[in-house]
């Protein structure tokens, strides 16, 4: 087959709408019956996905920076009418040419990647026609244009100078992406607009600020005079665009926001169907999420009872908060921790590391102070910037004492060890290096959420089960206390976009289920209106426990051992999403079309002793 050639930039509708025209000609072309070894349906559904795949990155250019695809580095995504109407179209036209490829004749990865590929194409146009953000949430404008500026900044995968005159490209489309977002936005929530104006104005700071800052540390004076003038004047521009969009924020967007936040039970239902392939109701999914908050905060009760059995959990994990490394020794601290538990799972066995190297563990650079801990890893395709770093927040020296101390409650002892566990070892770090290896280019692209920030989450009860923290109960109780964290998350999400709650309400659930201050809890909630997925830490937590116990009983009734280094192992390799990563790995067991979310076979619910999170030994024994 004929390579395609990468080093075009964005094609235009009209050379996009002719690739699709061309595709669709060599997929419904006639194959000689005198070619017996060619597998028709695979070459075929080859092709789509390689034209597929060019297409989604010039649409999607600065998702395509951080994935490693530098072809687009110059360009942002266009939000114009025109441009969302083509847009929707060629969506159609790639789902058309995606349905005429029997699924069922394809095998191997294809199989698999037939259904990615189309839920994928599904779920951006149930975003483009019915959620429809562009139209409400003033949040994407600003996100497209601070991160199209950022993704060049974080990582030097090229020369300074070759990204300084990217980055002038996408400062030269701020005006575009404003313009856009003047013509959109209609029906916007009151709460989403006072977040896009406080989001907005933070980007201006950090293009006066922290993105000038960044590029003088890496040499930016040492550039030809000339291309440094460009760079400034472009950044004025930009500064001048950006104070008038947060002016027209201010006057005009935010005193007219009256829209509706809330998705519904059937989008929200659609949405996780297409991100997550999890065809569940808002029924189960509350049942199940209302049955594991139960477990868990008994589980909590218990484990006060060990450390303090005249406290409240309140009062327990408020003492616990208070103990915490100082300013100057928070990222030491936390490098600590990430070496005892890689210490851990090369002891137990638990996974294969790809690597021995760690992660660089580091204050979070100030143009990217937003939370408290991340995780910056090199996109699946990059190359060159390959080093990974976890990112640490640390107290500003010029905040008030207070507000210090309140800040590194965050990381308590306890609390940073399940935050390196998350962010690094085995979590987010590990999890991003089988990325690079995934078997197609389609698994790096659209990964599950579930499976992400599933599998970060899972490997904190998993690790603690596994002798981290050495049976001390305030490590658990800190596991405890984010798992319910999460789970609050799902019910915060469930009350306001399926069952009618308010964010007032749904912000007291929240405090009262995972044992927060009334204003984080209502943070929190408030996210919860415009990330709904946020469910997904709990859920994917949930299936891969629940996966991990029918894989157990799998392959002991095959008379073949259970290690969960294996088991780690071959769901990290196989990068699917959790429902099909169930049918891969047990075909004879698992339905192709999966069961709803912890449901085994058509029983809903998780199997006993999953919720606890239970590890076993080699032979399969309880531990």
């Amino acid at each position: 087959m004929k390579e395609v050639d990468l080093s075009c930039s964005r094609p235009s509708g009209t050379v996009l709408l002719t690739t699709c025209l061309v595709l669709g000609a060599l997929l419904s072309a006639p194959v000689r019956a005198d070619e017996p070894f060619v597998d028709v349906a695979a070459e075929r559904f080859k092709l789509l996905v390689t034209g597929y795949l060019i297409d989604y990155y010039g649409a999607h250019p600065v998702r395509a920076t951080r994935l490693g695809i530098h072809l687009y580095d110059g360009r942002l995504p266009d939000f114009s009418q025109r441009a969302l109407r083509l847009r929707r179209n060629e969506l159609k036209s790639w789902l058309e040419q995606v349905e005429l490829i029997d699924r069922s004749s394809l095998r191997g990865d294809a199989f698999y990647d037939h259904r990615i590929l189309e839920y994928a194409i599904r779920a951006e146009l149930l975003e483009l026609e019915e959620i429809r953000a562009w139209a409400h949430n003033p949040m994407l404008y600003n996100k497209v244009m601070a991160d199209g500026l950022a993704s060049l900044i974080d990582r030097r995968f090229a020369p300074l100078e070759e990204r300084l005159l990217s980055a002038i490209d996408r400062l030269k489309q701020f005006d575009g992406i404003i313009g856009a977002a003047r013509q959109n936005l209609e029906d916007v929530p009151e709460l989403w607009a006072e977040i896009g104006l406080r989001n907005t104005q933070g980007t201006l700071d950090f293009l006066r600020k922290d993105a000038p800052e960044a590029l003088h540390d890496q040499g930016l004076d040492d550039l030809p005079p000339k291309l440094v003038s460009r760079w400034e004047r472009a950044r004025k521009r930009a500064i001048k665009n950006l104070k008038d969009y947060v002016e027209w924020l201010e006057r005009v967007l935010v005193p007219r926001a009256d829209g509706d936040f809330r998705l519904g039970r059937e989008l929200l239902e659609r949405k996780l169907q297409y991100e997550e392939h999890l065809p569940v109701t808002v029924t189960q999914l509350s049942v199940l999420n209302e049955r594991s908050i139960r477990e868990y905060r008994s589980r909590v009760a218990k484990e006060v009872l060990r450390i303090s059995p005249e406290s409240l959990p309140g009062e327990v994990m408020d003492a616990i908060t208070a103990d915490h490394p100082s300013p100057e020794t928070l990222i030491e601290t936390a490098r600590g921790y990430v070496e005892t538990a890689r210490d851990l799972v090369r002891e137990r066995d638990l996974l294969t590391l790809p690597t021995d190297e760690l992660p660089i563990v580091r204050s979070t650079p100030e143009y990217a102070r937003s939370g408290f801990a991340s995780m910056s890893a090199p996109g699946p395709f990059e190359s060159v910037a390959t080093e990974a770093y976890y990112n640490l927040t640390n107290v500003d020296p010029s905040w008030s004492a207070d507000r210090q101390e309140q800040h590194l409650t965050y990381f308590n002892y306890p609390g940073l060890l399940g935050v390196s566990v998350h962010e690094a070892m085995p979590g987010h770090y590990v999890q991003l290096l089988y990325n690079r290896d995934l078997p197609t280019d389609l698994r790096k692209v659209f990964p599950s959420q579930c499976l992400v920030e599933g599998w970060a989450h899972y490997v904190e009860q998993m690790m603690v089960d596994e002798g981290l923290g050495d049976g001390d109960p305030a490590v658990r109780l800190a596991q405890l206390r984010r798992a319910l964290q999460r789970h609050a998350r799902w019910s915060a999400t469930l009350s306001l976009h399926a069952l009618g709650g308010t964010v007032d309400e749904a912000a007291r659930a929240f405090s009262e289920i995972a044992y927060f201050a009334p204003f984080p809890a209502l943070r929190e909630t408030q996210r919860a209106t415009y990330d709904p997925t946020y469910l997904c830490y709990a859920l994917g937590r949930m299936q891969i426990l629940s996966l991990r116990e029918a894989y157990r009983s799998y392959r002991l009734t095959r008379g073949e051992p259970f290690s969960l280094r294996e088991f780690h192992d071959r769901l990290l390799t196989l990068g699917l999403p959790l429902p099909m990563a169930r049918h891969a790995l047990m075909p004879e067991w698992a339905p192709e079309q999966p069961a709803a979310a912890g449901e085994t076979e058509a029983r809903p619910g998780l199997p006993a002793g999953a919720a606890h999170g239970k590890s076993t030994t080699e032979d399969g024994s309880r531990q």
